[in-house]
C-alpha cells in the first residue's frame, strides 16, 4: 500500500490531517447509498473527505470527494461534479452536520524528514497538533498537543524507528494517542 491521503478538518482557516479517530469514522458514505471504489494508489479506501469546524463549533462535513462506478447519488440535495474520466466524483459546500461524540486528534505541517511511504502519517510526524473534544457534533473543548507530540519524537530515536517490532511501536503510539486525547478511553 502506498502512502494514503487522510481525511482533512478546517479549525480556524488552518488545514489539519485527521489522525484519530481512523479515517472514514466520521461519516460513512454507504449509509447515503453511496459506495466507494478504489480511486487511486493514495486513497485506497475510495474516499477523501474534508471537515470543518464552523463558527459555532459545530463539526461539518463539507466537500467529499469518491471514486464511484457511475454517478453517485446527491447528497445533501448536492450533485456530485466529475472529471473528464468521471472516476472521481466531487461533493462541493456539503455542511452537513456530523453528529459525532469522541476524541478527534488532527496534525498541521507536515515533518518531510519523516515522509510515511505506506499507509497514514502518525501523529508525531506532524509539527502542530491538536485535540478536539466533541459532543454530538460540538467541540466541546479543543487543546494544542503540540509540545508534547514534540517531546515523544524527541525522546525516539534510530533504533526505535528500526529495531522495534510492530507490536511495540504500535504500544508506543497508542500511549502517545492517550496522553493527547482529551477523553480517556471508554469516557464516551
Amino acid at each position: 500500500m502506498s502512502g494514503q491521503m487522510p481525511d482533512i478538518i478546517v479549525i480556524d482557516d488552518i488545514e489539519y490531517a485527521i489522525v484519530e479517530p481512523s479515517p472514514g469514522m466520521l461519516f460513512e458514505p454507504r449509509d447515503h447509498d453511496i459506495f466507494p471504489v478504489h480511486m487511486h494508489s493514495a486513497s485506497s479506501r475510495g474516499e477523501l473527505a474534508r471537515y470543518r469546524v464552523s463558527d459555532d463549533g459545530q463539526l461539518l462535513l463539507s466537500d467529499l470527494q469518491i471514486g464511484h462506478d457511475g454517478q453517485p447519488a446527491e447528497l445533501n440535495g448536492i450533485t456530485a461534479t466529475t472529471d473528464e474520466y468521471a472516476q472521481t466524483w466531487t461533493y462541493l459546500d456539503l455542511d452537513i452536520p456530523i453528529n459525532f461524540s469522541g476524541d478527534l486528534v488532527a496534525g498541521a505541517r507536515p515533518i518531510p524528514d519523516l515522509f510515511v511511504p505506506a499507509g497514514f502519517p502518525p501523529v508525531w510526524h506532524y509539527e502542530a497538533v491538536v485535540a478536539l473534544d466533541i459532543e454530538d457534533g460540538l467541540v466541546g473543548a479543543r487543546e494544542d498537543r503540540s509540545a508534547q507530540v514534540a517531546e515523544f519524537r524527541a525522546e525516539r530515536t534510530d533504533s526505535d524507528a528500526g529495531g522495534h517490532e510492530a507490536s511495540e511501536q504500535h504500544g508506543a503510539f497508542e500511549r502517545l494517542l492517550n496522553s493527547i486525547r482529551l477523553r480517556l478511553p471508554g469516557q464516551d
